[in-house]
């Protein structure tokens, strides 16, 4: 059932009710809504003064008339009148920075508010509110340490909702509090539903150039683990590509020799299944370009999902971040949504054959 256009044509502010936690401070859930968001994704930029240049993105789907109608409807209010969006927002995020500051004892502002609507595209059209904003002293500073999330202690995130928090270059994590559940050199994400406890969300980071203890014992320690990292590399390469034989592997997943758009399985020994890493080693975006990769560069939207048993909504947030970095591309056949890596031929090869299209482009 499509959203109506009532539904879209709302102010989007922070909600003003704080979580409270053990030192009577809070964080304002951005991402509780008047608006029918399907997707939350918050994203605080960490710089080495303390400061965070947050992001958050509203992400509605639009998958009728209604909401495409509502969404074009709010967007020319934005355009027309940001103050009125950014105003309130501000209000609130100023008390929600208050309460933090009261119980990190760290002087803060909300600064530099903004407000965009747009157009884009997840793996299917969605209209997207951005809200940008800068935080002084979010973190805090002790020499090169930065100590990340006691501004946020007991947030909320809701089943749509997702947080990330990045941190500068040349940095690196000495302590991450809860468990993440996406890790990168520079970031950390926490998708919900999770509540965090009064002393969590924690990063700690320090400057690679401050790190203390013996640096002798330390580089060498630096070096072997590179080193075996570039063995273990040189050898999945050599073997991906035939090089070199003998060994079992462990069994790969389903993923990697079976195509929903074929009832063939690979025989065992082939590049389909030679060397793959396990799926619990790599990352949610390295799974999907490796199942791409499998597939001869090219697959349904809905194939991704069924074959790394994860929700629409997870579906479209990873594949959305994969394109926004260009490593992959998306478009429709019809009413299905496919998803190829860059310089797929999509015209040719298994274009027309096992694709699930007619020669007219519809979905069967």
């Amino acid at each position: 059932m499509g959203r109506s256009a009532g539904t879209l044509v709302v102010v989007f502010v922070a909600v003003a009710l704080l979580v409270p936690t053990a030192t009577g401070a809070g964080f304002g859930s951005l991402g509780q809504q008047s608006v029918d968001a399907d997707v939350v994704v918050m994203t605080a930029d960490v710089g080495p003064d303390g400061a965070a240049d947050w992001t958050v993105a509203y992400r509605i789907r639009l998958d009728d008339d209604n909401a495409t109608q509502a969404f074009e409807d709010l967007r020319a209010d934005i355009q027309a009148n940001p103050a009125a969006y950014t105003d309130r927002f501000e209000s609130r995020m100023q008390r929600t920075a208050g309460a933090a500051e009261n119980a990190t004892g760290r002087e803060m502002a909300i600064e530099n508010v903004t407000v965009s609507a747009r157009e884009d595209t997840f793996g299917q059209t969605y209209g997207v509110i951005t809200y940008r904003f800068q935080w002084t002293n979010f973190a805090g500073v002790s020499g090169d340490r930065l100590e990340i999330g006691d501004a946020l202690s007991g947030l909320f995130l809701d089943s749509e909702t997702s947080l990330t928090v990045r941190w500068p270059a040349g940095y690196q994590a000495d302590s991450v509090a809860p468990q993440a559940d996406e890790r990168k050199n520079d970031s950390v994400t926490w998708r919900g539903q999770q509540t965090f406890g009064e002393s969590e969300p924690r990063v700690v980071v320090t400057s690679g150039d401050s790190a203390g203890g013996d640096s002798g014992s330390n580089g060498l320690l630096v070096g072997g683990l590179l080193a075996l990292v570039g063995i273990a590399a040189g050898a999945y390469a050599l073997r991906r590509y035939g090089v070199l034989g003998g060994g079992e592997l462990a069994e790969p997943p389903a993923s990697m020799v079976e195509s929903d758009d074929s009832n063939t399985e690979a025989p065992a020994g082939t590049d389909a299944d030679a060397g793959a890493p396990p799926a619990e080693l790599l990352s949610n975006e390295e799974q999907v370009l490796q199942l791409l990769d499998s597939n001869g560069g090219r697959l349904k939207q809905q194939q991704v999902a069924g074959e790394l048993d994860w929700t629409d909504a997870k579906t479209s947030q990873v594949i959305g971040g994969l394109r926004d970095e260009d490593k992959v591309e998306t478009f429709r056949i019809g009413r299905e949504n496919v998803v190829t890596l860059p310089d797929t031929d999509v015209t040719g090869g298994n274009g027309g054959e096992g694709d699930g299209t007619d020669s007219d482009g519809e979905t069967q």
